[in-house]
């Protein structure tokens, strides 16, 4: 199973990376690809900022990247096509970033999940909310909340 998942992360990561090019800047790694949460791993070399942290641009985009690649992945999976954009986001920086983290990105609920797909088939249009959390070492150290459209 473990060959598996990483065959499929690998894929996935290579696929966003043709898709969105800037985030093979972002020092990503995917870590864990599964319907409900998408985790990837985020180098601290590759987002210190001159305070020797990790910088809050970087946190906000890799947040709003994880939680669009989960979005994503669940769309691939349930056979839809269209466009997927954020619509609105917001984040919330709790502590200061000093080593490599996580960012973990989770679907609200079976039933939001269910929602946008009869949303999407009916209307061509769909929306939910994604959160994110960036954890190092042990510690959340910020809080996203993200609204993102599919659209035909």
């Amino acid at each position: 199973m473990e060959n598996k998942v990483a065959s499929l992360e690998t894929a996935f990561e290579q696929a966003l990376f043709e898709l969105i090019p800037q985030t093979r800047n972002f020092g990503i790694q995917f870590t864990k690809i599964e319907q409900t949460e998408l985790v990837v791993r985020g180098s601290y070399a590759l987002n210190k900022n001159h305070l020797q942290i990790v910088f809050g641009g970087s946190i906000a985009a890799i947040s709003i990247t994880t939680a669009w690649s989960l979005l994503q992945h669940n769309i691939q999976q349930a056979g839809l096509a269209g466009n997927l954009v954020i619509k609105q986001q917001e984040i919330k920086f709790l502590l200061p970033v000093h080593a490599d983290f996580d960012c973990i990105s989770t679907l609200p609920s079976a039933e939001a999940w269910t929602q946008f797909v009869a949303d999407y088939a009916e209307k061509g249009r769909a929306g939910i909310t994604v959160q994110a959390r960036v954890v190092c070492q042990h510690k959340t150290t910020s809080t996203f909340e993200g609204v993102f459209v599919l659209y035909k």
